[in-house]
């Protein structure tokens, strides 16, 4: 479990397109799926289970819990499916650079969104303060 545990941190872009690729997958079932989108959606999300302000315990969402939900996911999803999908990932996100390029400009897109909204809505509280 440890090396496997090692192999998801390690190989975090593989990992990712791989669960990607396995949620298209016809052999993965619904339950699988609904994992994969829980993992990849609270690693893509703003809001975390403990806020990251709080001194060290803040990070811990971050440094154990997203691997083990990764690691749920994974372990949810036959073998040979997962190492079909992972070659995939791997042959097709060889150019890494766009890759990242690619997750950084969703993540700054969707902070922006989150920041405009709270923007909207801080200002309309306000708004309706003074009157």
């Amino acid at each position: 479990m440890k090396t496997k545990f090692k192999n998801i941190i390690l190989n975090f872009r593989d990992t990712i397109g791989a669960l990607l690729f396995a949620f298209k997958h016809p052999e993965v079932s619904l339950w699988s799926k609904i994992l994969i989108a829980l993992a990849i959606g609270y690693a893509l999300s703003p809001v975390d289970i403990i806020p990251d302000f709080i001194p060290f315990i803040g990070y811990v969402d971050d440094a154990i819990i997203l691997p083990f939900l990764f690691y749920i996911a994974i372990k949810s999803i036959p073998q040979q499916v997962y190492d079909e999908c992972r070659a995939q990932a791997h042959s097709s996100f060889k150019k890494s650079l766009g890759f990242i390029m690619l997750g950084l400009l969703l993540v700054v897109i969707v902070w922006a969104c989150v920041g405009l909204c709270i923007y909207v809505l801080v200002t309309a509280l306000l708004r309706l303060i003074k009157l």
